[in-house]
This record gives C-alpha cells, structure tokens and sequence, in this order.
C-alpha cells in the first residue's frame, strides 16, 4: 500500500506543479486575463490536488521506516509553506511571492532527488564484511567487488535472482538500479555493503517497504549480492 500512495504522491505533485507553473508564466508574461481564466476553471482541481499532496504525503510520512531525516522534515515544512505562498501570489498577481514559490519549488526538488540540504549526495564508505564477520572499510572499486559475487551467483540461482530482483525492485529501482523513481536509491552508488542490503530487503527502509515475510533467507542474501553487484 505504501508503494501506491507513493506514486499516488508523485502524480498529484507533478499535476500540482504544473497547473502552477502554468499560471506563473501566464503571470510573468503579464497574461491576467488569461490568468484569471485560468485560475478560475482551475479552481477546484488547485484544492483537490492540494489536499490529496497534503494525504498523501502526511501518510507516507506517517509509515516511513525509522526517525525522519532531516532533509525529509525540512522538505516537508517547505512543501506546506509553498503551497499557501503561491496560491495567494497567484491570486493576487503578485511576482514576487509567485517566484519565491517557485524557487521552493526548485529547491525542494532538489533535496528530494539527492536527499541532502545541499542537494549533493554524501558519498560514505562502503562497508565490507571478511569470511570470518569482521566489519571494514571496503574499497570503491567495482572490479574487486565483482567478481566475489559472481562467483556466488551462478547459472540458475543468478537467474531466479534477476527474477526476483525485477518483479519487486526494478519498478523503483530500475533494471540496472539507477533509476530512482520516487526517491529510490540508486543501486549504482549506493554505499551499503552486502549486510546493509540484507537488512534493508528484509526489513525496509524509509519509503520501501520490508521483504522478510515474502522471501527466504536464502532469496534475500541472493538479493543482497545481486543489488551489490549492479555498483559502478
């Protein structure tokens, strides 16, 4: 349920924005008839949009796996300053406060897309475990991450793997995991090592939900190695 109230989030926020930025550029060409027009066949779609992002978004929060972020808070308290900010800026021609409202907008994309107040991702380690459990540092190349994993995924357990990887990870993920579609990580430049995609496939993280109860042990630590696999 929570991977269809996220793009149920998602849809509502594209069509938000573009109903937005549709009136805005209407605004800063100095169309106000054609603002007005618009503003009023639009007027119910602003508060149904409005309030669907308001649930949707307030449920998604609501089940996030673990304590909130604090790029994910701040998002949020943007998200619902912008909205009131460039409606009224909207409805009273105002330039000003329509691109403030715009730049949140920006702004606020950027963070979700790199999950960083910055809006540049934090690189981290990448964490190694040895044979015998101990917990390192291990070394960014892929060519020395590589060829362990294949060479504990083999014939017809790698294609189950790839099986299982695409019925419940590549609608987010992607086929090659760098496709991110509703902030989904991307599996190309993610940090976590082999046990850290363990926990997180069984159990979830933020906005993904936990495997645990649909795969077995075994099922998940292949799926661990094969999501290990796709670093560049």
């Amino acid at each position: 349920m929570t991977t269809a109230f996220l793009h149920i989030h998602v849809l509502v926020v594209v069509l938000f924005l573009i109903l937005f930025l549709i009136k805005a550029f209407q605004l800063f060409l100095n169309k106000h008839n054609s603002l007005n027009r618009t503003r009023s066949s639009t007027k119910m779609l602003d508060i149904v949009l409005g309030s669907l992002m308001l649930v949707s978004g307030g449920f998604l929060a609501f089940n996030y796996n673990g304590p909130l972020p604090t790029w994910l808070l701040v998002k949020v308290l943007l998200v619902l300053g912008a909205i009131p900010l460039s409606i009224v800026g909207i409805k009273r021609h105002s330039k000003l406060l329509t691109a403030v409202g715009v730049l949140i907008f920006l702004y606020v994309y950027g963070v979700a897309e790199t999950k960083s107040l910055k809006m540049r991702p934090d690189k981290g380690e990448a964490v190694a475990v040895s044979p015998a459990g101990e917990v390192g540092t291990a070394s960014p190349d892929p060519e020395k991450a590589s060829h362990p994993i294949l060479a504990q995924l083999e014939g017809t357990q790698l294609e189950n793997t790839k099986a299982i990887y695409t019925a419940l990870c590549a609608n987010c993920h992607g086929e090659d995991g760098q496709k991110g579609t509703g902030g989904a990580v991307n599996l190309q430049k993610s940090t976590l090592g082999v046990d850290g995609c363990r926990e997180v496939i069984a159990n979830g993280r933020g906005l993904m939900p936990g495997f645990g109860s649909q795969l077995s042990e075994q099922e998940i630590e292949a799926l661990a190695l094969y999501s290990t696999m796709l670093k560049k």
